[in-house]
């Protein structure tokens, strides 16, 4: 099955309240002037929705939108939430793309059977495609309802090779469960595989194993080092601590090379996150900008706070800090690209318009006149169209201005 229609950020907004990153694959790139954090919230259905932050320096982040979502997932997935969102910019240097687990934890933790497919030519109106994989393939032995258990955090990549998006994911049957050292548990097997992406970015091909690391493993990220042209993948061995070939798992993110982005990739047997014993998952890598120096930063979903590390040879890292998740900045498994300047002045003028709709939509009824009463729904509705249908930053900011000034 695939859900496919065109979603409005802003709508989704006023409804609600209301990697090697692109640029290093891109052609024809805008120069880069900051971070775009895109990232779900909590475990709740409201936290699982598309959330975004903004950063000067890649390790400190600010929310848009007061840390709202910036699109509804129940308009863009099957579950109705959405979890592991990961953005990028194509290769023609304006195209945005964003795949995401479609969803919703409260219905437990095996549970969901499919993706999310987005596209975009200014991040904030999208092209949506939900995915169910028993339905789209259905002769797929191992993959029908009753024995897949989970379908998670898709990311992106171009492949040189294929002349096509390779998109890469963990899947969890219910046919691969493994003995744990506790006698009354089975750990969710998990491994990675991959399909390519039509060019319409709404259907894949059929899936073939990536990567199995002989345990469960997740969260795959792929960066290619332009140092050694060889790609590297990241990815957290996943579930109860066991013994894999004499090595100790621990929930902690590990780090795989190959010479073909599509394998078979030569496992290294150690943990790149700061020491500690506290699990870390959601592993993302991006380049700093003008540097040679990469960011590396993780979930430590239990200590509640990101974790970023940077390195100059994508091997060896060293720990930066731990930027507390509060507020309403309170990051979950997400991931980092950078923007230009104008992309940020656009992205911070619906933000601003967004906010001001969410104040006047919600404003008390004693705060207000006859007449402010009146024409509030007018104002709404106008306001509503500009975030609907432009991108235009001085459209966006004059209907802020007019919405502050209503009398």
């Amino acid at each position: 099955m695939t859900l496919k229609k065109w979603m409005t950020a802003g709508a989704a907004a006023l409804f609600l309240g209301t990697a090697c990153p692109a640029p290093a694959q891109a052609e024809t790139a805008p120069a880069d002037s900051c971070y775009l954090f895109a990232f779900f919230s909590n475990n709740s259905p409201y936290g699982e929705q598309i959330r975004y932050a903004l950063s000067d320096d890649g390790f400190n982040y600010t929310s848009l939108n007061e840390g709202r979502p910036v699109v509804a997932s129940d308009t863009i997935a099957l579950k109705k939430s959405i979890r592991d969102p990961y953005i990028t910019r194509g290769r023609d240097g304006k195209t945005f793309y964003m795949v995401m687990t479609d969803m919703r934890s409260d219905e437990g933790w095996q549970s969901n059977d499919g993706l999310i497919l987005m596209k975009s030519n200014d991040l904030i109106h999208w092209q949506h495609t939900a995915i169910d994989f028993p339905t789209r393939f259905p002769d797929l032995p191992g993959f029908d309802r009753e024995n897949l258990h989970a379908v998670w955090a898709p990311q992106i990549i171009w492949d040189d090779e294929a002349g096509k998006y390779m998109i890469y994911y963990s899947i969890g049957r219910h046919d691969w469960e493994y003995p744990t050292e506790d006698p009354n548990f089975k750990q969710p097997y998990f491994k990675l595989f991959y399909s390519y992406i039509n060019d319409d970015f709404t259907d894949i091909t059929t899936p073939k194993l990536l990567f199995d690391f002989g345990t469960a493993a997740i969260d795959g990220d792929i960066v290619r080092n332009p140092k050694t042209g060889e790609y590297v993948l990241f990815f957290k061995d996943e579930g109860r601590s066991v013994m894999n070939k004499g090595f100790r798992t621990r929930q902690g993110v590990m780090r795989a090379t190959s010479q073909r982005l599509t394998g078979p990739y030569s496992i290294e047997w150690r943990h790149l996150q700061k020491e500690g014993q506290y699990p870390v998952e959601g592993s993302s890598v991006f380049p700093l900008i003008g540097s040679d120096e990469y960011v590396l930063m993780y979930d430590c979903y239990a200590q509640g706070f990101y974790q970023f590390c940077k390195s100059n040879d994508l091997q060896h890292f060293t720990f930066v800090q731990n930027t507390k998740t509060h507020g309403d900045f309170t990051p979950r498994h997400g991931s980092v690209m950078h923007i230009s300047a104008a992309e940020r002045e656009r992205l911070e003028a619906w933000s601003a318009l967004s906010i001001a709709v969410n104040r006047l939509r919600t404003r008390p009824v004693p705060t207000l006149t006859l007449k402010q009463l009146k024409q509030r729904p007018a104002l709404l509705e106008e306001a509503q169209k500009v975030l609907d249908t432009t991108t235009d930053i001085k459209a966006l900011q004059d209907m802020t201005k007019k919405i502050k000034n209503f009398k």
